[in-house]
């Protein structure tokens, strides 16, 4: 006896396409330079930077400065920080790094999240 195809394989691949157009799409807006002098948000977004990479690292680095900054808007009403900053380490030696931030200004915490934070070679 042969059997009829089953019916959830079509539904599943429904779920499959609407679930697909919902996402957001990648940001293509324009980076933008950041007067890091007189933006504190983009400060405080260099601290919170090098302090979740040193707490997710168990590293002991501390926050120095913020060279250079840009930032773009990104999907879901956040922004992305593209930063260089020095930081520390416990023997006082410096090095830059270049760190990619995204959040909402405004926002907790807890929602804003650190894409990369990786040292520059000079």
């Amino acid at each position: 006896m042969r059997r009829s195809p089953s019916p959830v394989l079509p539904l599943l691949g429904a779920v499959l396409i609407v679930a697909a157009a919902t996402l957001p799409a990648a940001s293509h807006a324009a980076w933008v330079k950041a007067d890091v002098n007189k933006d504190g948000v983009v400060k405080q977004v260099a601290q919170f930077a090098v302090l979740v990479y040193g707490l997710a690292h168990r590293k002991e680095i501390t926050y120095v400065d913020v060279v250079s900054g840009e930032t773009q808007a990104a999907v879901g009403g956040g922004t992305n920080y593209k930063l260089i900053v020095v930081a520390a380490k416990a023997d006082g030696e410096t090095a830059q790094y270049e760190c990619l931030v995204w959040g909402v200004p405004g926002s907790r915490s807890d929602t804003w999240k650190l894409h990369r934070f990786k040292k520059i070679h000079s």
